[in-house]
């Protein structure tokens, strides 16, 4: 009768939930037809259980708290299916119960983690998985579930359920990995191995697809009238909504595609970080350019370093502005290239293209605009833009694939949401400044705030941009954190990312004047890696088991779609599921509950 009851079921809910989650399987083909099988997989929502049974081609067992089945939503479906309920006082017990349904040749799915996960990302690994596979003498079989977080059933805007879903669809990546022998199954080796699959579900949402120029279209065609840039100077604050940046970016797109400045690909922007730098970016990058972002100075020693390493990028022209011109004068060996003034790249505000540009984004759909531009024809793994945190450091330079994963990797978990408004003057030449200041509210439904060159000393300047702009987050360094006058009484603000080298001690001795909560983040190869949050251990969380948000000694968590391991005592990341494993710091931890270390910071 159960088995003729779980077919039914299958048969009814399949079609709903893939409708809801449009549920991609990969790597199904890991998991052995036949024998005891134990899936250790994350743990992001109260429909887990569903996901994995209806994805799985095995019938699948639950290992569950026995708590879980007091949840009515859900203990009839724990109870149909075969749910191994287990108390943790009794441990042995729950133990015994596992190793003979695996010993009978079933596949049981546990959740090493031991409860949801309230930060996005994987949390500590409890080991008793590691006796119940010795015990049983089974394989072990790694899974991650991507998207759910961003369902109502996970602690996304934290709380569960009690909230309306950010749309209909949720689509969901579930990666089944390679059968790990029982001997060689441990919190160490199975952590890394959800997280390799973690990259492998990741790379494989639908939204990559497309060229990230018909994502930017789109994004932008969406809510037009809301604010996406704003920068506070002298006489106040400008503002440019969706509709604004979206007419600018595409008349500097047909500029430079119908008449190219010079040859080459490869634009240079020497420019400090604010909305027109963003805009020529993203102009640049519509035009099929790729604007490469140089760290903005007229310091002498730092201009010439900065020239020796452009010149062999094939960078023949530099945007700037002409008030800096004077003092970039002996940019350039001979007559290798030339500056351009930024207000002749934008076109005039009552020119002719400029206007109907407006009235364009104001009325045209999207998918004539992307037509018009003749976008959906671009590969999306050209080079899209290029980084250069410091003068003289080896440039990085990112595909369009590239960018528009590691910018939605910032936004996949529980550190920022994609509505939030963060307030940065992070120079785009930085991986922090790229994301917050530019294509993080892009991609998203939020806004990037900032003060003019002008103001940046003026600390009521700042908290006049926090208040009227209602900003979520703050995002800088150690100096941007020092510079401030205590207290930043805004009660939007939520807390502040802090990048680069900084002390614990440092942390604590700036977060209580400001009355901030202040946490880390971490960016290595033109990439944003780790991020951290406070401990979400507050509102529906209470009545749960407490998860650690952040540390002052260490980075973060790693991000979705992100691995790392230590070798030889350093840190190797892989930032991409097909890509190779990169040196990272030379002395590095990896703590059990997942926060990474660095000991040079």
């Amino acid at each position: 009768m159960k088995s003729l009851a779980r077919a039914f079921f299958k048969f009814l809910f399949f079609p709903i939930v893939w409708f809801l989650y449009r549920m991609k399987r990969i790597g199904a083909e890991n998991i052995p037809r036949c024998g005891g099988v134990l899936l250790l997989s994350n743990h992001v929502s109260y429909i887990d259980s569903f996901i994995l049974y209806l994805t799985c081609p095995r019938p699948v067992r639950f290992v569950v708290l026995e708590n879980y089945l007091k949840v009515k939503p859900i203990a009839w479906f724990l109870r149909l299916f075969g749910a191994i309920p287990i108390r943790p006082e009794k441990a042995k017990e729950a133990i015994v119960r596992t190793v003979e349904a695996l010993t009978a040749g079933d596949v049981v799915c546990l959740f090493p983690e031991g409860g949801l996960t309230r930060l996005g990302v994987t949390t500590e690994f409890k080991k008793g998985f590691e006796l119940i596979v010795r015990k049983a003498e089974c394989p072990v079989v790694p899974v991650y579930m991507d998207g759910l977080f961003e369902s109502i059933f996970s602690f996304e805007r934290e709380r569960y359920f009690k909230k309306r879903p950010l749309s209909l669809i949720s689509p969901l990546q579930v990666a089944f990995g390679p059968a790990i022998p029982a001997a060689e199954a441990t919190t160490e080796s199975v952590r890394l191995a959800v997280w390799e699959q973690s990259a492998v579900a990741f790379s494989h949402r639908r939204e990559f697809r497309q060229p990230l120029e018909v994502a930017v279209v789109r994004a932008l065609k969406r809510r037009r009238g809301r604010v996406l840039f704003a920068e506070y100077g002298r006489s106040g604050p400008r503002e440019w909504t969706r509709a604004q940046v979206l007419a600018l970016c595409v008349a500097i797109a047909r500029r430079w595609m119908n008449h190219p400045a010079e040859k080459g690909n490869r634009i240079g922007i020497l420019l400090p970080p604010g909305p027109m730098t963003s805009v020529i970016n993203l102009g640049l990058f519509l035009a099929g350019k790729t604007p490469v972002n140089l760290p903005f100075s007229i310091d002498q020693r730092e201009t010439e370093a900065l020239a020796k390493s452009v010149v062999p990028l094939g960078i023949r022209t530099v945007i700037t502005s002409r008030a800096f011109m004077p003092h970039l004068m002996d940019f350039w060996q001979g007559d290798e290239g030339s500056f351009i003034d930024l207000k002749a790249v934008v076109s005039p505000p009552g020119s002719l293209m400029s206007i109907f540009e407006k009235m364009r984004a104001a009325v045209e759909p999207a998918w004539l605009t992307i037509w018009r531009l003749d976008l959906k024809k671009r590969n999306p793994d050209r080079e899209a833009v290029g980084l250069m945190p410091l003068p003289g450091d080896k440039p990085v330079l990112l595909t369009a694939r590239e960018l528009f994963r590691d910018t939605r990797r910032v936004y996949a978990a529980n550190f920022i949401r994609r509505d939030d408004a963060v307030f940065t003057e992070d120079s785009t030449s930085r991986p922090e400044g790229l994301v917050f200041g530019c294509w993080g509210a892009v991609l998203g439904r939020g806004r990037a705030v900032c003060r003019s060159l002008s103001q940046r000393a003026d600390t009521e300047t700042l908290e006049r941009a926090l208040l009227e702009q209602v900003v979520t987050h703050v995002s800088g360094t150690e100096a941007f954190y020092q510079s401030l006058t205590p207290p930043i009484a805004v009660r939007s603000l939520r807390y502040g990312f802090v990048f680069g080298p900084v002390t614990s001690q440092s942390l604590r001795d700036l977060e209580k004047p400001l009355d901030l909560p202040l946490v880390r983040a971490w960016s290595f190869g033109g990439r944003i890696v780790t991020m951290s949050r406070p401990d979400p251990n507050v509102g529906d969380a209470v009545r749960h088991q407490a998860q650690k948000g952040h540390d002052f000694k260490a980075v973060g968590r790693l991000l979705p779609g992100y691995a790392a391991r230590i070798e030889d005592g350093g840190l190797k990341l892989k930032l991409d599921p097909a890509g190779p494993w990169l040196a990272g710091p030379g002395e590095a931890e990896i703590a059990a509950d997942g926060l990474v270390f660095l000991r040079e910071e």
